[in-house]
């Protein structure tokens, strides 16, 4: 009787997990199946849905679970069916729509609107507050012009993993180069010179961080060295942080701060390369040398043997 009730209990348990609803099924797969924001713009004409559907979900933001709501608030908990007429949901999704108020009060929840010039350096400041000051330190904070979004997502919400290659576009205008538009020959050259500070020091902190885990592998440890291998992830954050300040002697000191640790490590592992070279050295000279002295030992022994006991 009570097996018979566990099976009943146990098929009853499996049919109700497979009538589940569909939308819950897909907020098991979607993080975002049910979140208004999503819902409602991807069933709008044109842009206002191009901006979620072709945009946002090839973005960084989405890859690492930001909504909607991350950027610009709102309430994305809301549902239609809570509401009877569709005004009445869109309003309450958005709950506010004064940005300056937003930017002014640093509340979260209101929801913001497209924002222009210097408000974009703090709307993107919420999360990247380090990037946020040094870019408004910068000469394109200064103007206001470009902004992150110019920079980062050419304008739209796909917002990619950021690199010196890509985001340092050296193109000529005529190619459709991001720099050249506003930079003439003169300052291309100081933008080209940061952009291969940038590669070579970010190359650096690669190499480097192999050489000391090879380094590791061998017992060797050092608190100074290690911080391009253990710590990589960090000085690279730290190193494009001080790139959005466009300040040619803070990015040179940096990378020199990067390349002479790099150059420390390197001088030794080169070091501890030759030491092992030597001991391996050694020792194959030394297993020769016992080698040597034990077939000596037996040459004797043989010798006794066969010759010196038959007399």
């Amino acid at each position: 009787m009570k097996t018979s009730m566990i099976r009943m209990a146990a098929v009853l348990l499996a049919t109700a997990l497979a009538a589940r609803t569909p939308a819950l099924r897909a907020a098991d797969d979607d993080p975002f199946a049910n979140n208004a924001c999503v819902n409602c713009h991807r069933d709008l004409p044109g842009r206002s849905s191009e901006i979620v559907t072709l945009e946002w979900k090839q973005s960084v933001h989405h890859a690492a679970g930001v909504g909607c709501d991350g950027c610009h608030g709102g309430d994305p908990s809301v549902r239609r069916d809570q509401f009877a007429i569709e005004d009445d949901y869109k309003r309450a999704a958005h709950l506010q729509r004064n940005p300056d108020f937003l930017l002014m009060q640093d509340r979260t929840d209101p929801f913001v609107g497209p924002v222009r010039g210097r408000k974009v350096s703090y709307f993107c400041g919420k999360c990247h507050a380090d990037i946020k000051e040094k870019h408004l330190g910068s000469p394109h904070g200064d103007f206001g012009d470009p902004t992150c979004l110019y920079c980062h997502g050419q304008g739209s919400h796909k917002i990619t993993h950021p690199t010196a290659e890509e985001i340092i576009d050296t193109r000529p205008k005529s190619e459709n180069g991001r720099c050249s538009p506003c930079h003439r020959a003169a300052t291309m050259q100081a933008v080209t010179t940061i952009k291969k500070t940038l590669i070579d020091a970010e190359d650096r902190i690669q190499t480097s961080g192999n050489l000391y885990a090879r380094l590791e592998s061998w017992g060797y440890q050092n608190l100074e060295l290690e911080k391009l291998h253990h710590h990589a992830r960090e000085v690279r954050s730290q190193l494009r942080q001080i790139f959005h300040s466009f300040n040619m002697r803070d990015i040179n000191n940096f990378a020199s701060e990067i390349g002479d640790v790099a150059d420390r490590t390197q001088a030794t592992y080169d070091l501890v390369s030759n030491l092992r070279r030597t001991q391996r050295r050694q020792t194959v000279v030394g297993a020769s040398a016992v080698g040597m002295l034990l077939l000596f030992a037996g040459l004797l022994v043989y010798y006794k043997r066969s010759f010196l006991d038959e007399h």
